[in-house]
C-alpha cells in the first residue's frame, strides 16, 4: 500500500474521531471509536486503550478491539520497569516492538501472547497540566511489523486528541456535578427556611439589620424600607424597647450572645410574646463581620408557663388543706415510720462503713506511707530504688479503685467492659495470688479443664473470684483445703430443675472448702447486701452481694451449697457457645507498656477539679501535645472559639457553672463537626444511655497515664 494511501486513511481516522470528540458525551463510546478508527487507520485487527489506575501502579483495559472477552474492563496491567507500558509511562517516549517473540528488553503480558500478538507500539495518554497520564493507547499486531515514524507521529496527534477529549468530558462531569450539588443545597435551604418556625434576619457589624425572611412583613405589617437599619425599634412593645435596646447594645460591645424574651406588635394591632436571639460571626483575627438573628413565636409557650404557674399555686393550696386535715391522724404512725427507717439506716451504714472504713485506711496508710517515705528520700538526696515506694502507693490507690469499681458494679452502676476470653487462662494466672492470700495455712489445689471462652469482664472475675477466695479463707481459720476447678458442663433438663439452671452449655468455676459451713437460712441470706457473718468492722456484707450483681450483668448464674461442719462449694456458671463468641478478642491481648506519644496536636483539657485537670494536661505536655486548659463549659467555649485549630476535647461530664460536659460537647461539635472527645468521669452508670458519639471515647475515673494516653491517641489518629 502506497504511502499515500496510508496517509489519507490516517487523516481520515484523525477528522472523524476529532468530529466524534467535539460531539459526544459518553466516554466508554468515544474510548471504543477510538480504537476502532486507530485500528483501520493502521490496518491491525487488535487496538486498546489502557486507563492508569489510581495506585500508579497498574493500568486497566478501559477500551478496545479485537479482543476476547474477559479482557476488556477486566485486564489490569502492571506499569513494572520490564514492562514496554511502565517504560512508555516513565519516559513518556512511544514503545516500539516489532517482534515481541524474540523481544528481551520488556516483558509482556500473557494475555498478548494469548491472542496472538508479534509486534505492537504504544504511546502515552497525557492528562491535563500538572496531573498525571491518563494511560496508554496502544496498537498490537498479529504479525511481525515495522511502525514507520509517520505511524509514530500520528499516533501522538491522536492519544493527544484522545487526552483533551477525556479532559474536556471529566471537566463536564465535574462541573454537571458541582451544579446538582448546588442546586441541591438551594433547595434544602429553602426547604429549611420555610419549614423553620423561627423567621431568620441579619445585621452589620455595627448592629443594623440588612436583611429579614418576608415573614416578617407579614407578621408586622410593615414595609422594608420601615424595618431596616433601625426600624425595627417600632415593633416592640413600649414597656420593652429600652430593655431591648440596652441588651443590643451590650452584645455589640462585647461580642456577647443576644437573647430576650418581649413583647412586639403584629400586624392586627395586638402584641405577643416572641423570642429574638442572634449571635455574631467573627474573622480569624476575632473581629465580628456580622450578626445572624431569629424571631420565634413563644406566645403558646408564655400561655403555658403562666398555666403551670396558677395550677402550681392553686396546688401547694390544696396540698396544704389536705395536709393539715391528716396531720393529726398520721402524726403518730409518721412517727413511729421514721423510728423504724432511721433504725434500718444506721443498721447498714454501720455495716457498711465498718469493713469499708478499714479497706480504705489501710489503703490509704500504703499511699501516704510510701508518698512520704518518696519524699523523705528525695529530700536527704537519696534517689536510689525510689520505684520501689513507687510501685508501693500505686498498688494501694489501685487497690482503693477496685474497691469502687467493685462497689459501683454491685450497685449496677459500673459500666462492666466484657471481653470474649480463654477462662482456664485466666484461673491459672491467679493460682499464685490466691495462694499468697490464703496462707501457707491452707493447702490450695487447682484443677484446671479445657473450658473454652466465655464473654464476660476479666477483672471482674478476678474480682469475684478473690473475694470467694477470702471468704474460704475466713472460713477456716484453722486450716484446710481450697480446692478451685474449671470444666465444661451440660446442663440437662433434670440437672437444670434441680439446680435451677436453664438447659444449655456452661463453663462452671467452683470454689470448695473444708471450713465451718453455713446452716440453711445462713444460705438462704447469704445474698443479701450488708448480711454477713463476720464481727463488727471484719466485713462489708457486700462480697457475695458484688458477686451476685456480676453474674447476672454477664449472663450467668451462682450457686451456693453448704453444710454446717462440712464446708461450702460456690459455683459460678458462664454461658458457653450461644452466642458466636467462640473466638478470642485480640484486643484482649497484652497493653503495651509506653504510653503513646503526640506530635504537637492541640487539646482542650476541661475540669472543675484543678488537681485533675493539671495533671491531664502536664502528662498530655510530656507525650508531645498542645495543651490548653479551662475549668468549667464558658471558658472552654472561650478557648476553642479563640484556638479553632484544637483536634481533641478532654471534658469531665460533670462541671461546675450549670454545664456539663455533654452540653459542652455538642455546643462544640455545632462548631467544628470534626472535633473528637474523650469524656471522663468518676460516676460509672449510664451515662450514654443513646449511645456514645461517634467521635467519642469514654474513660472511667481513676484511670492510669497509659489509659489515657491510648485513648487520647486513638483519637488524634481516627480518620
Amino acid at each position: 500500500m502506497s504511502s499515500v494511501h496510508v496517509l489519507l486513511r490516517q487523516r481520515t481516522a484523525l477528522a472523524k474521531f476529532g468530529e466524534l470528540a467535539l460531539k459526544g458525551n459518553d466516554l466508554d463510546e468515544i474510548l471504543h471509536q477510538a480504537c476502532h478508527l486507530v485500528s483501520e487507520a493502521l490496518d491491525t485487527p487488535l487496538a486498546k486503550v489502557m486507563e492508569l489506575q489510581a495506585d500508579g501502579r497498574n493500568l486497566l483495559v478501559r477500551s478496545g478491539v479485537g479482543w476476547k472477552p474477559g479482557v476488556v474492563g477486566h485486564e489490569l496491567v502492571p506499569a513494572k520497569e520490564r514492562s514496554s507500558e511502565g517504560f512508555a509511562l516513565q519516559t513518556g517516549e512511544p514503545v516500539v516492538s516489532t517482534d515481541i517473540t524474540t523481544e528481551d528488553r520488556f516483558d509482556y503480558p500473557q494475555f498478548l501472547k494469548d491472542h496472538g500478538v508479534r509486534a505492537l507500539v504504544n504511546v502515552i495518554i497525557l492528562g491535563p497540566e500538572g496531573q498525571p497520564p491518563f494511560g496508554l493507547l496502544e496498537v498490537d499486531s498479529p504479525v511481525e511489523r515495522e511502525f514507520s515514524p509517520d505511524d509514530i507521529d500520528f499516533l501522538r496527534t491522536y492519544a493527544n486528541l484522545l487526552g483533551a477529549t477525556v479532559d474536556r468530558l471529566n471537566k463536564v462531569q465535574a462541573l454537571e456535578h458541582s451544579e446538582a450539588e448546588l442546586r441541591e443545597r438551594e433547595a434544602q435551604y429553602c426547604a429549611a427556611t420555610v419549614l423553620n418556625p423561627q423567621i431568620p434576619w441579619t445585621a452589620d457589624a455595627q448592629g443594623f439589620i440588612d436583611s429579614f425572611d418576608d415573614r416578617w412583613l407579614t407578621l408586622t405589617g410593615r414595609s422594608r424600607e420601615e424595618l431596616l437599619g433601625e426600624g425595627w425599634l417600632q415593633v416592640p412593645h413600649p414597656d420593652y424597647r429600652e430593655r431591648m435596646q440596652q441588651a443590643w447594645r451590650h452584645s455589640l460591645a462585647t461580642g456577647a450572645a443576644y437573647d430576650i424574651r418581649t413583647c412586639l406588635q403584629t400586624a392586627s394591632g395586638g402584641y405577643g410574646w416572641y423570642r429574638v436571639r442572634a449571635f455574631a460571626q467573627t474573622d480569624e483575627q476575632g473581629q465580628r463581620q456580622r450578626w445572624y438573628g431569629t424571631i420565634e413565636d413563644i406566645q403558646e409557650r408564655m400561655d403555658l408557663e403562666s398555666a403551670l404557674v396558677h395550677w402550681n399555686e392553686t396546688l401547694e393550696e390544696r396540698v396544704r388543706d389536705r395536709t393539715a386535715a391528716l396531720e393529726q391522724e398520721q402524726a403518730e404512725r409518721a412517727v413511729t415510720e421514721e423510728k423504724l427507717r432511721q433504725s434500718q439506716k444506721m443498721e447498714a451504714v454501720g455495716q457498711l462503713t465498718g469493713g469499708i472504713a478499714h479497706d480504705f485506711n489501710n489503703m490509704l496508710a500504703g499511699v501516704i506511707s510510701s508518698l512520704e517515705l518518696l519524699q523523705l528520700r528525695i529530700a536527704r538526696g537519696r534517689l536510689d530504688d525510689l520505684d520501689r515506694y513507687i510501685i508501693l502507693a500505686l498498688t494501694s490507690a489501685n487497690r482503693a479503685a477496685g474497691l469502687t469499681h467493685r462497689l459501683l458494679a454491685f450497685s449496677r452502676q459500673q459500666r462492666l467492659e466484657p471481653k470474649n476470653l480463654q477462662a482456664s487462662l485466666l484461673v491459672s494466672e491467679l493460682e499464685d495470688l490466691i495462694r499468697r492470700t490464703v496462707g501457707p495455712g491452707i493447702r490450695f489445689e487447682i484443677l484446671i479443664g479445657d473450658t473454652g471462652v466465655i464473654h464476660c469482664d476479666p477483672n471482674q472475675l478476678e474480682n469475684a473470684l478473690l473475694n470467694l477466695a477470702i471468704n474460704a479463707r475466713d472460713a477456716m481459720p484453722d486450716g484446710g483445703v481450697l480446692t478451685l476447678e474449671t470444666k465444661r458442663v451440660s446442663v440437662e433438663p433434670h440437672y437444670g430443675e434441680l439446680r435451677d439452671l436453664p438447659i444449655g452449655d456452661y463453663l462452671k468455676i467452683s470454689l470448695t472448702d473444708t471450713g465451718i459451713g453455713m446452716s440453711p437460712d445462713t444460705v438462704a441470706r447469704v445474698f443479701e447486701p450488708f448480711f454477713t457473718t463476720k464481727p463488727l468492722g471484719e466485713g462489708t456484707g457486700l462480697g457475695l452481694s458484688m458477686v451476685f450483681g456480676f453474674m447476672e450483668q454477664s449472663g450467668g448464674q451462682i450457686r451456693v451449697h453448704s453444710q454446717l461442719g462440712a464446708g461450702t462449694s460456690v459455683s459460678l456458671f458462664f454461658p458457653r457457645g450461644s452466642k458466636g463468641i467462640e473466638q478470642i478478642d485480640e484486643l484482649a491481648s497484652a497493653e503495651p507498656d509506653a504510653c503513646p506519644t503526640g506530635n504537637g496536636e492541640r487539646v482542650l483539657v476541661v475540669d472543675d477539679e484543678p488537681v485533675v485537670r493539671k495533671t491531664m494536661a502536664a502528662a498530655l505536655k510530656e507525650l508531645g501535645y498542645q495543651v490548653m486548659e479551662a475549668a468549667d463549659g464558658a471558658s472552654a467555649l472561650a478557648r476553642f472559639k479563640a484556638s479553632p485549630d484544637i483536634q481533641v476535647l478532654v471534658t469531665d461530664i460533670g462541671l461546675a457553672g450549670g454545664m456539663t460536659g455533654k452540653v459542652l460537647y455538642s455546643q462544640l461539635i455545632a462548631l467544628d463537626p470534626q472535633l473528637r472527645v474523650l469524656f471522663v468521669s468518676g460516676f460509672a452508670g449510664p451515662l450514654f444511655e443513646e449511645g456514645l458519639p461517634s467521635q467519642a471515647l469514654l474513660l472511667s475515673k481513676p484511670f492510669t497515664m497509659n489509659e489515657f494516653s491510648r485513648c487520647v491517641s486513638q483519637l488524634v489518629r481516627s480518620p
